[in-house]
């Protein structure tokens, strides 16, 4: 266990460094020939020196970085201290969902799991058809058109109940936190009922019951415990999505995180809601945003390899040890 965690640990900084550098490879082979029809991006590069090469421009930017030195963006803001914000606006944004959305999930599977049938209740089946059936970027949408609807009907008295943009931590989280919480809910409320009521019809499970255990303690003690490996790494698989989400979550509700920063990189002004791209391409400030990124998810895989190996002992049984003896 402690050589998996150290080879999964070591995996980090090569893939966040794998992330830096190709993004800092694409920024600046690609953003010479959008120059040539963006004039906003044509003039910041009119009013800086092109270094020779690719590798000499990156050798700079690794030997700043060794410095602790990310550069500034053009606004003359600090691009290490932009992305602290950035980072701890997403990640409040993205821990509000998971906790939401975990205990949410955990206890509609739970509930909807059934004793004597084959499948979960037929409630939890619709429920998560429509919940599967809508991407965060489309439930986000849906929540601002019935503010919008809400809001004729009112006739603007009184103002909208949740705001449909900006940054806080109080009314503001409201309808970005739905928009990604919705999809993990149901695919945890969907993978815990099922594989519970599997769990439910095999002979421990009877047993318990005649020895005089009540429903209740050995769905959640008993069944749901042996259950929990494959629920933990749904749980993951869910944060990565939540991941990707988070660009076009961000971007609808200007959300100021690092899905944001990167869409205002990776695309131009007239395809986008935004009234500039002041960051579009900037090799110097796209690099640390997808190794960001990069980071989030390698993270959350190494959390849910080792958890899950943590609640199933049989994946920590080494091959040595699978062999029969001869």
């Amino acid at each position: 266990m402690a050589r998996y965690i150290t080879r999964r640990l070591l995996m980090i900084p090569l893939g966040i460094a794998l992330a830096v550098t190709l993004a800092y490879a694409y920024a600046y082979v690609v953003q010479w020939d959008y120059a040539s029809r963006y004039p906003e991006l044509r003039n910041r590069l009119a009013a800086s020196e092109r270094p020779s090469s690719l590798v000499e421009a990156y050798g700079t930017y690794v030997q700043g970085l060794l410095r602790l030195d990310m550069g500034t963006l053009r606004s003359g803001a600090s691009i290490a201290q932009t992305l602290r914000q950035a980072l701890g606006a997403s990640l409040g944004l993205l821990s509000i969902a998971l906790l939401v959305s975990i205990p949410l999930g955990l206890g509609l599977g739970i509930a909807a799991a059934r004793w004597s049938r084959l499948r979960p209740a037929g409630w939890l089946t619709a429920l998560s058809t429509l919940g599967l059936a809508m991407p965060s970027f489309y439930v986000g949408s849906l929540l601002i058109l019935l503010s919008v609807a809400y809001a004729f009907v009112r006739k603007g008295s009184g103002g909208l109940p949740f705001p449909l943009t900006g940054f806080g931590w109080d009314r503001h989280l409201v309808f970005p936190v739905l928009a990604l919480m919705a999809r993990p809910t149901v695919q945890t409320a969907q993978v815990t009922a099922t594989l519970l009521t599997g769990e439910l019809q095999k002979p421990y499970v009877v047993a318990a019951r005649s020895l005089g255990h009540g429903r209740g303690t050995v769905k959640r003690r008993h069944a749901f415990r042996n259950v929990l490996a494959p629920v933990a790494l749904t749980i993951a698989t869910s944060l990565r999505t939540l991941v990707a989400d988070l660009i076009l979550v961000e971007w609808l509700f200007f959300w100021p995180g690092i899905g944001r920063f990167l869409a205002s990189a990776l695309i131009p002004a007239d395809k986008t809601n935004m009234a500039s791209s002041p960051y579009l391409l900037e090799p110097s400030f796209l690099a640390p945003l997808l190794g960001a990124v990069a980071a989030i998810f390698l993270i959350a895989d190494f959390i849910a390899s080792v958890l899950v190996r943590t609640l199933d002992p049989r994946l920590r049984v080494t091959a040595k040890e699978e062999l029969p003896d001869v």
